[in-house]
């Protein structure tokens, strides 16, 4: 961040109106928002959010709701001249909930579901067409022709998809699917996966890839947020703005479970390919552990790796030695000359990737937390899923002392830069709080 205001930023609804193509009005609801939220994730090339509104005028029965209607809204900032920070049109696409809100029962509280446009299209329109190129051409016209959206490729930073010179046809797909299904065979040198997704501050799809994401420098670097769950005060001596860096909550689900990432083949396995035109078969072992020396080695991540356990031993083996699962393909090399197929190879070393890929995402998974704060620093750095976040967490050691150094402070496992995978983002009237996904591969130094 290149600032730092006196104050917390605030956020308001200035427009909401709800249409749809059979209707000849323009319903305005502003002032009856009372609550709305945006979704955003590395899985997913477009914003879902949901929306509650209180209805005393009996504006849906008006409409008469069909799951196709267009939500409209912009949103300012409050102590900024009311400068639009966010504006979109989502399709509504169901009622999740409606509840009678007074004791008269003239009133209901609805929450809708949306999604955007370019999303309801590329689930309901199927293509069936040929593609040729490297992955990232093929799917930057995908998107542009079958979705309307540009590609914004700055977060590859320079880096390609080492599966080039495919040829092929999109095999009767949605757009979605076709899209999903092209992403998920693209990988860089060291195996690590690519996303297409979309961000709540431009209305672009990003195309990105882990190992860029991972080499980033936090976007609060100068001001991590911080937790300290032994109820010390952190906020005395603190301006409005810094206050909001505090964690609100922090909540992890399942953790470390090591033995279904061993059942899936994403510790240790076995990948063989029978390619039909030359008969050759060929088998490649897989290992976690030189995924990650090779992202160490090319400074990707640190040494202290926060993925698995290199130093269990079961029956005198370490447990990246197992094959746990084993993968077979076949392939026609040759169909399309000098040009791969989707699943083809011509250096077969490369087969690989398709374990190694799917591999980090498991692992990424695996240690994902949830933190709660304030939204107002991702809205004034434009922070959004797929950039480094910062984290200071203090550790629950009740016997740490005020005046302790960081290095005995802090939780090393919970402390550190996180990549941000999901986030929702909550606005109550002019109040912003952010639920985010955070995840990472190695333990803070």
């Amino acid at each position: 961040m290149s600032s730092k205001p006196n104050q917390s930023q605030q956020y308001k609804i200035t427009e909401a109106s709800i249409s749809a193509d059979r209707l000849g009005n323009v319903y305005d609801v502003t002032t009856s928002i009372a609550e709305f939220n945006i979704f955003e994730s590395l899985d997913k090339p477009y914003l879902t959010g949901s929306v509650a509104i209180l209805d005393d005028k009996s504006l849906f029965d008006i409409i008469d709701f069909k799951g196709t209607e267009r939500f409209t809204i912009r949103m300012a900032s409050v102590t900024n001249d009311l400068n639009t920070v966010f504006e979109r049109t989502f399709i509504m696409t169901s009622i999740e909930k409606s509840v009678k809100t007074n004791s008269n029962a003239n009133a209901s509280m609805n929450l809708f579901t949306l999604i955007e446009e370019h999303a309801f299209v590329a689930r309901a329109k199927k293509i069936s067409k040929s593609f040729s190129g490297s992955i990232e051409r093929i799917l930057t016209k995908l998107i542009a022709r079958e979705m309307g959206k540009d590609v914004d490729l700055s977060y590859l930073q320079g880096t390609n998809v080492v599966q080039s010179n495919l040829k092929g046809i999109i095999p009767n797909l949605t757009v979605l699917e076709a899209l999903q299904w092209l992403v998920g065979r693209a990988t860089t040198e060291t195996g690590a996966p690519f996303f297409a997704y979309a961000s709540m501050h431009d209305d672009n799809v990003r195309l990105g890839n882990l190992d860029v994401m991972l080499q980033q420098s936090p976007w609060n670097n100068r001001l991590p947020y911080t937790y300290n769950p032994s109820n010390v005060s952190l906020a005395d001596g603190q301006s409005e703005f810094e206050k909001t860096f505090i964690i609100k909550s922090i909540r992890t689900a399942k953790m470390s479970n090591t033995l279904k990432l061993i059942e899936q083949g994403a510790v240790s396995s076995n990948y063989a390919n029978t390619n039909l035109n030359t008969g050759q078969i060929f088998s490649q072992p897989y290992s976690i552990r030189k995924t990650l020396e090779e992202m160490n080695k090319r400074e990707i991540i640190g040494k202290n790796q926060n993925v698995f356990d290199g130093d269990f031993f079961l029956d005198g083996q370490q447990i990246d030695l197992y094959e746990s699962r084993r993968f077979h393909t076949v392939t026609s090399s040759g169909t399309y000359g000098r040009n791969k197929s989707y699943h083809d190879e011509f250096d077969e070393t490369m087969f690989r990737k398709k374990i190694e890929s799917p591999s980090l995402k498991g692992h990424l998974y695996k240690n994902m937390i949830n933190v709660v704060v304030e939204g107002a620093g991702f809205i004034i750095a434009k922070a959004t899923v797929g950039d480094i976040v910062r984290m200071n967490i203090i550790n629950d050691n009740v016997e740490t002392k005020k005046n302790a150094d960081e290095n005995t402070a802090l939780d090393k496992r919970y402390s550190g830069n996180f990549v941000i995978y999901d986030t929702r983002h909550t606005f109550q009237g002019t109040q912003h709080t952010i639920s985010m996904n955070v995840c990472k591969l190695e333990r803070d130094n």
